[in-house]
């Protein structure tokens, strides 16, 4: 059923009904879960994501009538200077990546995204201003631009490390290894973020 194809007046989960008998529920093919991060602290921090990532497999396969319990889980991070990785959680391990991460792109550094005088630089960035600040209701260019925090450092690291990963599920459960686990990256706390989960 997951792989019903429409036709071109149907919707997805419009062809995926008509192939049930009409007393059985459509249990979709994938879940979607936005999973919060709350409350980081200040500059960079690693946080344990992993239960929150089991507990999203978990509740999709729970609602599947099938006994299949293989699948896949992609993971991304819904910000611009946050990051994912598969690794170790160990506390004096933590402490090695924010240090680490800290000489690799000092905060203290020249960075030209970081000359807030100078933007919105062309009328793109102002257009992007525009669509993700002042069309909503949030203020105007002026209060974009007050709170705008000098954080290049924390765009680079994000972009370096990676913001999606993707694990294999097999028999419910992440086919990590021994030691690995998933972790959030958070490059300019303190925030309140949060990372997209989808199982199939």
């Amino acid at each position: 059923l997951c792989g019903a194809r429409p036709s071109r007046r149907q919707s997805p989960a419009a062809a995926v009904a008509a192939a049930l008998p009409s007393s059985q529920a459509v249990v979709p093919c994938f879940t979607y879960t936005n999973v919060p991060v709350e409350d980081t602290p200040a500059g960079i921090s690693v946080h344990d994501i992993t239960p929150q990532i089991r507990a999203c497999v978990a509740a999709h396969f729970a609602n599947r009538r099938s006994n299949q319990r293989d699948g896949v889980v992609h993971i991304i991070s819904r910000h611009t200077t946050t990051a994912l990785s598969i690794n170790e959680d160990e506390s004096r391990l933590r402490e090695d990546i924010v240090a680490f991460l800290q000489k690799l792109a000092p905060s203290d550094a020249a960075y030209k995204h970081n000359d807030l005088h100078l933007r919105p630089a062309s009328k793109k960035d102002r257009a992007a201003i525009d669509r993700n600040w002042m069309s909503q209701g949030k203020g105007t260019l002026e209060e974009f631009m007050a709170q705008e925090p000098q954080n290049a450092h924390s765009h680079l690291l994000a972009m370096m490390l990676g913001q999606s990963e993707s694990i294999p599920i097999v028999g419910g459960d992440l086919a990590l290894g021994q030691w690995q686990s998933v972790l959030f990256i958070d490059l300019d706390g303190p925030r309140t973020r949060s990372v997209g989960v989808q199982v199939m």
